[in-house]
């Protein structure tokens, strides 16, 4: 017989065992580095979430400001223009006060033009578009004689004698005349 020198080599080393020990070592690198990269990803993910929300309230607080600072604007047109309208009527009031300063020496001319001997204002009130005048006459057809030169002048129409009193003591008649005026554009 030959001899036959055959060498089967038996591993005897437990192969599988070391198999599945390196496939769960791999398993359990792979596990943490699949964790590890989860928690890099989640806390990128945290700060560029918590970046965008710190950006979006630093744009709030920016636009609470300008609505705050646009808000006292418009508070200061709406005074300005209150100013404006106030500022306006004083305008109009004072334009209708130097229309009406002709006028008036007007009026006073035409009035002491018109007055007869022997009348005595005490007191001329204006009232808008008619004067109101009080006084004393002697004698009193002064009153009558005055009241139709009154009619004649330009700026008054025909004039109301409103009471006429005479005292007996000192003679006098006491009148209260209502003097109506014309336009100026008459």
């Amino acid at each position: 017989m030959t001899n036959i020198n055959i060498n089967i080599g038996i591993n005897l080393r437990p192969w599988r065992e070391e198999r599945r020990q390196k496939q769960q070592k791999t398993f359990a690198q792979l596990s943490w580095l699949a964790l590890v990269v989860g928690l890099l990803i989640s806390v990128l993910l945290w700060q560029s979430t918590k970046a965008s929300i710190a950006i979006i309230q630093d744009e709030n607080q920016f636009i609470k400001t300008r609505m705050t600072l646009l808000d006292k604007e418009i508070k200061e047109v709406a005074n300005l223009r209150e100013k404006r309208q106030q500022l306006l009527k004083r305008i109009e009031v004072i334009q209708k006060l130097q229309d009406n300063r002709s006028v008036t020496v007007e009026i006073m001319d035409q009035l002491a033009s018109s007055i007869n001997n022997g009348i005595y204002l005490i007191e001329i009130k204006r009232n808008n578009n008619q004067i109101l005048i009080e006084g004393h006459a002697n004698p009193s057809q002064a009153v009558a004689a005055w009241m139709r030169n009154l009619k004649k002048q330009p700026r008054f129409n025909e004039p109301v004698l409103r009471s006429l009193t005479t005292d007996d003591k000192s003679n006098l008649t006491h009148f209260d005349l209502l003097l109506p005026l014309r336009d100026s554009k008459q």
